[in-house]
């Protein structure tokens, strides 16, 4: 009898925003780069998957990553598949290429990378950003909110920082953290 590993616990509509956009935050730490498109969307074609993986292990993509086609979008993924488990992702940690390419299973990608980034926090030979820590549920078991946060300001917590990302951003996105922080600073006493 087969072993049930948390692939068959994790559901297609079990979304972790708050770890998605904790990625996606890393990925554009570490690739020195921000995009303006979804979390699924930006990962999709899997180039930027393979440019991951070869910042955090050079040489790790063999090969010219094309996105012209469908079958060009999933040798980029499998690409990357490949040079995970090369790099010590384990196998239940994985996902499946059609997860990504046709936006089947979002969570199992969203597991996949989190590991890696745990992975890349862990290796000696990584110089880059960290993932930072798992992000907390925002709503406990009993359906309070936690840590006393205002209404909407802990919803997407990310564990990483974000002020190189903030300043890539255009004038507008400077303009609105502007903002926020003088909205923040009214709740500090």
């Amino acid at each position: 009898m087969e072993e049930k590993s948390d692939d068959d616990t994790l559901e297609p509509h079990q979304r972790d925003r708050a770890k998605e956009s904790q990625i996606l935050l890393w990925i554009w730490n570490v690739l020195d780069e921000i995009n303006m498109t979804d979390y699924d969307l930006f990962l999709r074609d899997g180039s930027i998957l393979c440019s991951l993986i070869d910042k955090i292990k050079p040489g790790s993509i063999q090969g010219k990553v094309s996105t012209n086609t469908n079958k060009d979008k999933r040798r980029n993924i499998e690409w990357f598949l490949k040079a995970c488990g090369s790099y010590g992702v384990a196998k239940q940690m994985m996902f499946q290429p059609e997860d990504l390419l046709f936006m089947r299973h979002i969570p199992r990608v969203t597991r996949c990378l989190f590991a890696l980034g745990k992975m890349a926090d862990e290796d000696p030979k990584y110089d880059g950003p960290g993932i930072g820590t798992e992000p907390y549920e925002p709503v406990g078991k009993a359906g309070r909110r936690r840590g006393g946060l205002p209404l909407g300001d802990d919803i997407y917590v990310a564990h990483i920082k974000v002020d190189r990302i903030i300043n890539m951003l255009p004038i507008e996105g400077r303009q609105r953290r502007e903002s926020l922080q003088n909205r923040i600073s009214l709740y500090n006493f």
